[in-house]
């Protein structure tokens, strides 16, 4: 995903003045991350105890990087990466993948490409399509600023957790 995006960086100005068009729906952000924390403090341990739902075909979430499992610093170099990349496929996943339930699902399910466990969609789907909701009540940019500010947020509770944890 890194490399696709690098070659969108004359459409980077671009993506921040849609972040930007999109602020109104940062309103919404608790709907998506708490959610989603709460996802993970109950039924993470139980969906990942499932052997099934527990699959993943490179054992780690290719966002964090192939030395998330050693830490803070295994991390921080994929960060710059992350965090750039996201910028363009959270505007290109709301463009394309929010149309109907069918490309919701599929944007879900696609996230197992990145190594994330299949128990991740159960999580994924409510998530697209609270994002197609606020796609179609308001725009693209809308939901394109949701989801990258949901996932900023993932990414700084993450952190926090491996600096304070």
């Amino acid at each position: 995903m890194v490399a696709p995006s690098l070659l969108l960086i004359g459409e980077t100005k671009g993506r921040f003045l849609n972040l930007k068009m999109g602020t109104k729906a940062l309103a919404y952000l608790p709907l998506t991350v708490l959610p989603l924390m709460a996802f993970v403090i109950i039924g993470v341990s139980f969906l990942s105890s499932i052997p099934l739902l527990n699959a993943s075909w490179l054992g780690y979430n290719i966002a964090l990087g192939p030395f998330g499992n050693q830490g803070l610093f295994g991390i921080l170099p994929f960060l710059p990466l992350l965090l750039y990349t996201l910028i363009h496929v959270n505007y290109f996943e709301e463009l394309y993948f929010r149309k109907d339930i069918t490309h919701v699902v599929i944007w879900a399910a696609l996230h197992i490409a990145m190594g994330v466990a299949v128990y991740v969609i159960l999580a994924l789907i409510p998530l697209g399509l609270f994002y197609r909701f606020i796609r179609n009540r308001y725009d693209v940019n809308h939901a394109y600023t949701l989801h990258f500010a949901t996932n900023i947020v993932l990414i700084l509770i993450s952190l926090s957790l491996y600096i304070f944890l």
